[in-house]
């Protein structure tokens, strides 16, 4: 059975959810084991921290967590066997592009699921970013345009 760590900015609004739940009814009808950093038990650990009055605690507080979150993406990311990149939007998602690199560096296949029609990349023809499209195809993934497409 494949791991897919799911790079995506989807959990940042509770209407992105069914999107992210469609593309994961995919992995799951693939036969895929899907590691969601956005199913991480970390929303209690916010809300204290948004909670704490003094300014400089908060963050500090927030800081913490964010090392919390960011060594725990690692760990998933290290356990998968491949990473899947949502890349839609005018402006790729900084996290899941670092994620994507991340993985292709440690010698994982990215792919990227880009559904969103604009194209806006550096030349013409590119869906977006060269590097990032560099990294996807260099680890031998590729890149997705629909959810059905989906396939490893």
């Amino acid at each position: 059975m494949t791991t897919v760590y799911l790079a995506s900015p989807l959990g940042f609004s509770p209407e992105w959810k069914s999107y992210r739940d469609k593309i994961k009814r995919r992995l799951d009808k693939l036969g895929c084991t899907v590691l969601d950093p956005w199913e991480q038990p970390f929303r209690p650990t916010i809300e204290e921290a948004s909670a704490i009055q003094d300014w400089h605690a908060r963050v500090e507080a927030f800081k913490a967590i964010a090392r919390q979150i960011g060594k725990a993406n690692e760990d998933m990311i290290r356990s998968c066997d491949i990473v899947l990149g949502v890349l839609d939007g005018p402006e790729l998602d900084s996290g899941a592009v670092s994620e994507i690199g991340f993985a292709a560096g440690l010698g994982k296949k990215s792919y990227g699921l880009r559904t969103d029609s604009r194209d806006c990349g550096d030349f013409e023809g590119l869906p977006f970013n060269l590097q990032v499209l560099y990294w996807i195809e260099a680890s031998g993934g590729r890149l997705f345009r629909r959810i059905e497409e989906i396939a490893f």
